[in-house]
C-alpha cells in the first residue's frame, strides 16, 4: 500500500514540476515583453513576410486615403504602393515592427482579460496589430507628397485618417480596421474557454513548483526504506513524458485553416517562434526526467544490493 502511495506521489510529483515549467515561460512569454520580441523580431526576415507586408500596408494605407479626384486617387495609390515597396528597407521599419509586436501582445492580453471578466463579443485569437507598419507607410508617403503642390494637406488628412483607422472597426469586440486576426490559438482546436483558464492562472505557476517539491518529499517519505528509489523512477519518467509530450504537440502546431495572405504569413511565423522557443524546456523535461529516472534506478540496485548482502554472509 505505501508503494503504491508513493508511486502517485511521485507521479503527481513530477506533473506538477512539468506544468510549472511551462507555466513560468509561457507567463514571461505573454505579460512581459522581451520574449516575444526575441522569438518573433528575426521574423521580420523572413523572405514571405516581407513580400506579404507591402501589399497588406498598401491597402490599409489607402483604405485611410480622403475621397479624392479619380485621377488624383489613381496617383496617390500609385505614390501608396511605391511608398510601401520599400518599406522593409526603410531603416524604421525595425522600430515599426518591434512596436506592432508589443502592440499584438498587449491587445491579446486585454482581450484575455475582457473574456476572464465575461464579456462574450470578443475574440480570444492574436490580432497582429498592424497600425504602426501603415503609420510609417503613411509617413513615407507624407515624405514623397511633401514636393507636390497641395501634399502637406493631404498628408496631414492622411494622418488624421490613420488616427480614425484605429479607433475604428467593431468597438464592441475589441477590433480594429488596423489589425489582422491571426487565428492563433486556432479556436477551432483549443477552445476559448481553455485558454482565458490556462492564461488566467499562470501566475500560481511558483505554488505549483512548490507543491511539486512537498509532494515529492511525501513520496519519498511514504516509500518503504528499501524502495526508495521508485518513486524517484515514476517522478522521473513522468517529467519525460511530458517533455516529450510537448515536444509532440508544438511539432504539430498549424495555423488555422483557410487563412490567407498576411494572416496565414503571420500565424506561421509567429508558430515558429513559439515553436522555437518552447523547444529548449521541453529538452530540459527531457533530459531532467531522464537523469532523475536514472537515478531512480541506480538507488533501487543499491537498495537491492544492501538486502541482499546479509543474506549471503
Amino acid at each position: 500500500m505505501r508503494t503504491v502511495l508513493s508511486i502517485l506521489l511521485a507521479a503527481l510529483a513530477g506533473l506538477l514540476a512539468a506544468v510549472s515549467l511551462g507555466g513560468a515561460r509561457v507567463e514571461a512569454l505573454v505579460y512581459t515583453p522581451e520574449p516575444l520580441q526575441q522569438i518573433a523580431a528575426p521574423v521580420s526576415e523572413d523572405p514571405q513576410l516581407r513580400q506579404a507586408l507591402p501589399g497588406e500596408v498598401s491597402s490599409l494605407v489607402e483604405d485611410q486615403l480622403p475621397d479624392m479626384p479619380g485621377f488624383v486617387q489613381s496617383a496617390a495609390s500609385g505614390l501608396v504602393e511605391g511608398a510601401a515597396s520599400g518599406l522593409v528597407e526603410d531603416d524604421r521599419f525595425p522600430a515599426a515592427w518591434s512596436a506592432v509586436l508589443e502592440e499584438t501582445r498587449l491587445d491579446w492580453v486585454g482581450r484575455i482579460d475582457r473574456l476572464a471578466e465575461g464579456d462574450t463579443t470578443t475574440s480570444g485569437t492574436v490580432h497582429l496589430q498592424a497600425a504602426p507598419l501603415v503609420e510609417l507607410g503613411a509617413e513615407r508617403l507624407a515624405e514623397a507628397l511633401s514636393g507636390v503642390p497641395g501634399g502637406e494637406a493631404v498628408a496631414e488628412m492622411l494622418r488624421e485618417g490613420l488616427i480614425a483607422g484605429r479607433e475604428a472597426g467593431d468597438e464592441e469586440a475589441g477590433e480594429s480596421l488596423l489589425s489582422v486576426d491571426l487565428s492563433v490559438p486556432d479556436p477551432d482546436t483549443v477552445s476559448t474557454e481553455v485558454v482565458v483558464l490556462i492564461v488566467d492562472n499562470l501566475y500560481r505557476w511558483p505554488w505549483l513548483a512548490g507543491t511539486a517539491a512537498v509532494v515529492a518529499l511525501l513520496a519519498l517519505w511514504a516509500a518503504p526504506r528499501r524502495r526508495k528509489g521508485i518513486p524517484l523512477f515514476i517522478a522521473g519518467l513522468t517529467v519525460l513524458a511530458a517533455g516529450g509530450l510537448s515536444r509532440w504537440a508544438l511539432g504539430r502546431m498549424e495555423p488555422a485553416a483557410g487563412l490567407e495572405g498576411i494572416a496565414r504569413v503571420g500565424a506561421e511565423s509567429l508558430l515558429d517562434g513559439i515553436h522555437d522557443y518552447a523547444m529548449p524546456d521541453t529538452l530540459i523535461l527531457v533530459v531532467g526526467g531522464g537523469v532523475v529516472a536514472a537515478l531512480g534506478l541506480l538507488v533501487g540496485l543499491v537498495s537491492g544490493v544492501r538486502s541482499r548482502g546479509p543474506a549471503g554472509l
